[in-house]
């Protein structure tokens, strides 16, 4: 197998091997302050957008006529979590995939795009085709949400914590 890297084209285990340098050890960046950092500063701001979006406006305009579907009565903590658990994922795999975005907020909002369709595109449109009751409508304004979240949070995530910050290559 052929790869072309910077320009030239190398045969697959000499690219496997030039691979390897931009990628961290497993487990490094659990070690990695401003992977944590990255985070929890992204974790924070999505949790804020959550709130005034879906508390604020969505609750009362949306949600709260539709209990047939929207559960009113989850413990708020468990969505704060789960946007620390979702930023934790989404900074994770920036980690493994940052090669391949510039290391600046504008790869990190690209890799967020990417992410954001990946997830978003078929999860809430086929939730609309599995669910009675839950309208294409909001299964398209749930998917562009979704991917504008996925690329903010990949902006603060990349503009933190920078390619060349992380754990030191293989050798």
């Amino acid at each position: 197998m052929w790869l072309r890297i910077d320009n030239t084209l190398t045969h697959g285990t000499e690219a496997s091997n030039s691979l390897n340098h931009s990628h961290h050890e497993e487990g490094d960046v659990m070690k990695n302050s401003k992977f944590w950092i990255a985070v929890a500063a992204s974790g924070v701001v999505m949790n804020i957008v959550d709130f005034l979006l879906q508390g604020m406006v969505m609750i009362p305009m949306y949600y709260s006529k539709h209990t047939d579907i929207f559960n009113q009565t989850t413990n708020p903590v468990w969505y704060v979590i789960g946007d620390f658990i979702t930023v934790f994922v989404l900074a994770w795999v920036f980690d493994k995939v940052s090669a391949s975005f510039n290391s600046n907020w504008k790869g990190g909002a690209v890799y967020g795009l990417y992410a954001g369709i990946l997830v978003n595109f078929p999860t809430w449109i086929f939730l609309h085709l599995f669910l009675k009751g839950y309208s294409y409508k909001y299964a398209w304004f749930s998917t562009i949400y979704g991917i504008v979240w996925t690329v903010i949070a990949g902006a603060i995530v990349a503009s933190i914590y920078e390619k060349g910050s992380a754990a030191p290559a293989r050798s």
